[in-house]
């Protein structure tokens, strides 16, 4: 049991205030490792990226369930189905990158706030090919099952993104 006085106000959290243990003076190598769930989330998502910056679809069944559920409703359910949705934006954005800017990993849940930067060549959320370059932001959760991922919501900025494509930003 950690003893309050040596716990840190980490912040609010639905009125609640979450607490974590302080620790002082701890090298880097003092920190406990992550769990073996964590290092899986960890591994899976710079995996992912790795896939999309190469545009490698064939990564894809190594990473994700085949019964991958996408709850943005924007795209089928489906292993099947995010290969032919990625297969789509790799051809829409020949030379598109992601980056992670933040990642959490807790469990079973990977979340990361990416970026998806590109050249706008074709037509894209209804707007010209104009030829400027744009980053696309969103916030992406996973659930991971088995080593894989096999649940996926995200958050996407589109009004930013078509604020760039008309150079409003």
């Amino acid at each position: 049991m950690l003893d309050r006085r040596a716990m840190l106000t980490f912040g609010m959290l639905g009125g609640a205030t979450v607490l974590a243990p302080l620790r002082v003076g701890l090298a880097a190598g003092d920190c406990p490792p992550a769990t073996r769930a964590e290092a899986i989330g960890a591994a899976l998502l710079d995996k992912y990226v790795a896939a999309v910056n190469a545009h490698d679809t064939s990564a894809f069944p190594e990473i994700h369930t085949e019964a991958y559920l996408q709850h943005s409703g924007r795209s089928p359910n489906g292993l099947p189905a995010l290969i032919e949705t990625f297969r789509g934006i790799f051809a829409r954005m020949p030379d598109v990158q992601t980056q992670v800017e933040d990642r959490i990993i807790a469990g079973d849940k990977v979340v990361a706030r990416m970026t998806f930067s590109a050249t706008h060549t074709q037509p894209l959320q209804g707007i010209a090919p104009t030829g400027r370059r744009f980053t696309l932001r969103t916030i992406d959760i996973w659930r991971v099952e088995n080593g894989k991922f096999a649940e996926h919501w995200d958050i996407v900025d589109y009004v930013g993104l078509q604020k760039q494509l008309r150079g409003e930003e």
